[in-house]
């Protein structure tokens, strides 16, 4: 079924995206519903404008050169604005709290998946469909294919309906894990978040502060082009290191975080005068690309694919959901810590990275893509290994 305004009404698809993040913006400033994060109401609107097919899919075949152009440029240009803050001392200081609670969600998939295989039976490749769970699980979807083709799942009857499920089914975790920090009821029992920069201040300090929250038209075209500097640089090293190696992995990601962590590490001062524009104009990126993450939420698509692995790939989640929130509570991680380190276990440093920028938590940013990266480098071995184990 076509969708009201067509795939290729580039314009008016731009204009509904647009609409939707100033609207998350506008929302979060009203404070509607206390405590909910701005891009919790623009992902909800693109879903259910895309649910009525008033917009295209973001996951449909049907090919939308507007979601293209932001998942190739608006993204990739996103990341490096959130990371001008990124200087090594404070990710050495930092990530390693974060790297716990990943890994312990790491653990947690693995169990969980393990547990499922033995509840919920798909026939005679249950081991891979957990396999190929995990992975993406662990480490998002970019180890989905290697781990198939490595179990010869990308053959099987179950293939299409398994990545159906990875695709579609896994934004709604993720909406729920947007709103995980602000749930009233789990405030009680989990820490706050410290935020550097929570101490006393003199008048020097201050004047400091105003003096970098000023925006001016140098600032933004300052940032604007260190950024695509960044990006295109991490394109142009990353095409190196697939050729030389003979990988297909895009690690544009991975280098973008070492060229900004280098270049912030190396002068700390001048991105410092420019991290609070930065850090605004990335986030108003961000908004567009979640609107479109929010677009890509087909809940029908799920339910049609096959109940069955759906219900699989619910249990393994849950499972995992209990680990971490349980292990978090009792090593006192904060909720906002635990949120994103599930949303790097599930999706990658694609959208943890933007959910501690949601969360304002700028000291996670770093660490949220590192976690994630991590994920990329033990996703496929954690999922290939585990489905042998299970294999009869």
């Amino acid at each position: 079924m076509h969708s009201v305004i067509s795939a290729n009404d580039n314009l008016l698809i731009w204009a509904v995206l647009m609409a939707s993040s100033a609207f998350g913006v506008y929302a979060e400033k009203k404070g509607w519903i206390k405590n909910i994060a701005g891009v919790m109401y623009t992902m909800i609107i693109t879903a259910v404008l895309a649910l009525l097919h008033f917009i295209p899919y973001a996951s449909g075949s049907e090919k939308v050169p507007v979601y293209d152009f932001v998942y190739n440029y608006i993204t990739p240009m996103a990341i490096p604005l959130l990371l001008f803050s990124a200087n090594i001392v404070k990710i050495i200081k930092e990530s390693g709290r974060l790297i716990a609670i990943y890994l312990i969600g790491a653990a947690g998939i693995v169990i969980g998946a393990i547990i499922t295989f033995f509840i919920v039976h798909l026939g005679p490749e249950t081991f891979k469909v957990a396999g190929v769970f995990i992975a993406t699980f662990v480490g998002g979807s970019v180890n989905f294919v290697a781990a198939s083709h490595i179990l010869n799942f990308d053959h099987s009857s179950l293939f299409t309906t398994t990545m159906a499920v990875d695709n579609f089914g896994i934004q709604f975790y993720l909406i729920f894990l947007f709103y995980l920090p602000f749930i009233k009821i789990l405030q009680k029992y989990y820490p706050e978040l410290k935020e550097e920069g929570e101490v006393e201040v003199d008048e020097e300090t201050k004047q400091k502060e105003s003096e970098r929250e000023k925006v001016s038209i140098g600032a933004i075209v300052y940032v604007i082009t260190i950024a695509g500097l960044a990006t295109w640089v991490s394109a142009w090293i990353n095409g190196l290191l697939q050729q030389w190696f003979h990988i297909k992995a895009n690690l544009t990601l991975l280098v973008v975080t070492v060229v900004m962590t280098l270049f912030v590490s190396l002068f700390p001062k001048f991105f410092e005068k420019l991290e609070r524009v930065a850090f605004s104009t990335g986030m108003a990126l961000l908004y567009i690309f979640l609107a479109v993450v929010g677009a890509a939420s087909n809940i029908k698509t799920v339910f049609m694919a096959g109940p069955g692995v759906f219900i699989f790939a619910v249990i393994t989640l849950l499972i995992q959901f209990i680990i971490i929130m349980g292990l978090g509570k009792l090593f006192k991680f904060s909720l906002k810590e635990i949120a994103i380190a599930s949303c790097a276990n599930v999706s990658g440093p694609t959208l943890s990275a933007p959910m501690a920028a949601s969360f304002k938590a700028k000291n996670l940013v770093t660490p949220a893509v590192l976690v994630g990266i991590l994920g990329y480098i033990i996703g496929t071995f954690l999922g290939v290994s585990v489905g042998f184990w299970l294999a009869p």
